[in-house]
């Protein structure tokens, strides 16, 4: 029993920690109010927003040919694959792309139907 209990404390304790953490990350594209309401009036559209942040962006080659006439925001201080919180973007019903002149990549913030039809599939 003891141990049933401890487990359960535990469990409850990680699961807390967690959300805080996600709230955390996610305060940097979304305000309070905003996950609030997402969490209480679209759960789902909340949980798309917490896996976005580990499944959000992908780094894709950048050919100034075919990439040139896009008008891509640039990022000159990202040396590695950020989520699209350390871009300080919301998830919208379109991809983004941005380009990073330090890998000579280009950075794309999935949209919030490729991020459904990908949490999907994983189930």
């Amino acid at each position: 029993m003891k141990n049933i209990l401890s487990l359960f404390f535990f469990l409850s304790f990680s699961t807390i920690s967690f959300a805080q953490t996600n709230d955390e990350s996610l305060l940097n594209s979304y305000s309070k109010e905003e996950l609030t309401q997402l969490k209480n009036a679209e759960p789902e559209k909340y949980e798309i927003l917490v896996y976005a942040l580990d499944h959000g962006t992908y780094v894709s080659e950048y050919n100034l040919e075919k990439h040139g006439q896009l008008k891509l925001k640039e990022l000159p201080n990202i040396d590695k694959i950020p989520s699209f919180t350390d871009l300080n973007v919301k998830i919208e019903s379109f991809n983004q792309y941005f380009y990073a002149p330090k890998l000579n990549k280009m950075v794309v913030v999935k949209s919030e139907w490729v991020l459904n039809f990908e949490k999907s599939k994983e189930k």
